[in-house]
């Protein structure tokens, strides 16, 4: 019905356009000439009349005077201008017009035209903030979490949760005070506790504060071997001056990391950055690399499996969307500085629990694009695909 509409005002506009070409411009000549007859027949029927005696002669030739003028007066009205074109010309003109006009509106309508488009009534509703960005989704599923933690503040693993959302979106300084009241909430969770120190961290611009300090140690003091807290007290100690201390705890670290420390390869390819930046020799000081470490940056870790399924009293739906929005956002932020290979990382390791190995395999084919002309890049991305079994590598 729309096309039909449609077509029917087009060829009604062209027809409109073609009018004045095959309109009959002799109007007015037939019109004198019609005019000319008529008097004409005048004449001849006072000629009658006059003959029959109807009508006395001097009021007879009186008559035949005026219309003799009157005759004379429309023979010398001027023609009208000649046509440019013949007749037949001029048809074809005017059919040519109404088919380019036709065609050429219909096929730009189907260029440009968008049918399926409902008018409004009003004016435009403004645009939501979340149109049109890559983390609108991410921004609408921590408001809904932001929500549900209004109505149940007692959920710790919700506050770690939004606190973790917070983190991804570069909201640090919102995401150390949710992992604070997590803290609140269950004072011996360790990963809380740690958790809340590196979001302190990452407000402060890198800085470990005193408050990140006490938190680190506190971390420590409640499990020695946490390692985003040993890394960040021997950043501690490297910000205030404590160069060597803080290398050697870094060694240390990496001593100690298990064989498939999804850390080490971070923390070593660190340290070594460091140490060519300040000229130290690490000859025999660093533990052999092992072939199943992976990289993720220590202090930014990825959501682990039980992470990510534990969301609190979300329900599935809401849980699913959250995290997935996570992601993506994620994902958005390396479109924009794809050189952050722990973030990489972190995203393929996310589409692997998430279930999406083609995501991921395309994730990771974009990440060795950007990192093309590092080696050791290259060997550490390889090393994470391989152990999170990643297909084809």
């Amino acid at each position: 019905m729309l096309w039909m509409i449609l077509t029917l005002m087009t060829v009604l506009a062209s027809v409109g356009l073609a009018i004045p070409l095959i309109r009959k411009r002799d109007a007015q000549n037939a019109n004198r000439t019609d005019a000319v007859g008529i008097l004409k027949g005048q004449l001849d029927e006072l000629e009658a009349q006059t003959n029959a005696g109807a009508i006395a002669g001097p009021e007879a030739e009186a008559l035949k005077t005026d219309l003799k003028r009157r005759v004379l007066a429309e023979g010398r009205t001027a023609e009208a201008p000649a046509r440019p074109l013949a007749e037949r010309t001029l048809l074809i003109v005017a059919m040519t017009i109404v088919a380019v006009v036709t065609l050429a509106g219909t096929g730009l309508y189907l260029a440009i035209g968008k049918p399926d488009v409902k008018a409004a009534p009003g004016a435009a509703a403004p645009a939501s903030p979340a149109e049109g960005h890559p983390q609108g989704d991410t921004q609408l599923m921590i408001s809904q979490l932001e929500t549900q933690m209004k109505q149940r503040p007692d959920n710790a693993e919700g506050w770690r949760m939004l606190g973790w959302s917070y983190l991804q979106t570069g909201r640090n300084a919102d995401a150390a005070v949710a992992y604070g009241k997590a803290v609140a909430l269950d004072p011996t969770n360790n990963e809380y506790i740690s958790a809340q120190g590196e979001s302190t961290v990452l407000a402060a611009d890198g800085q470990v504060t005193p408050a990140a300090e006490d938190l680190f140690r506190r971390a420590v003091a409640a499990e020695p071997g946490d390692p985003r807290a040993r890394y960040y007290l021997g950043v501690a100690k490297d910000q205030r001056g404590d160069a060597e201390g803080a290398m050697n705890d870094w060694i240390a670290l990496l001593k100690s990391a298990p064989a498939d420390a999804p850390w080490a390869s971070e923390v070593r390819a660190f340290v070594e950055k460091v140490a060519a930046d300040r000229k130290v020799d690490l000859s025999g000081r660093l533990p052999p690399v092992a072939g199943g470490q992976t990289s993720a940056d220590p202090g930014r870790p990825g959501p682990t499996r039980e992470q990510m399924a534990a969301a609190g009293n979300m329900t599935p739906g809401d849980r699913d969307a959250m995290v997935q929005g996570m992601v993506d956002g994620l994902a958005a932020k390396l479109k924009q500085n794809p050189r952050d290979r722990a973030g990489w990382e972190q995203l393929i390791r996310a589409r692997m629990v998430l279930g999406d190995t083609g995501q991921a395999a395309a994730d990771y084919r974009s990440a060795r694009q950007a990192f093309s002309g590092s080696a050791q890049d290259q060997q550490a991305l390889r090393s994470t695909a391989a152990q999170l079994g990643l297909p084809g590598v």
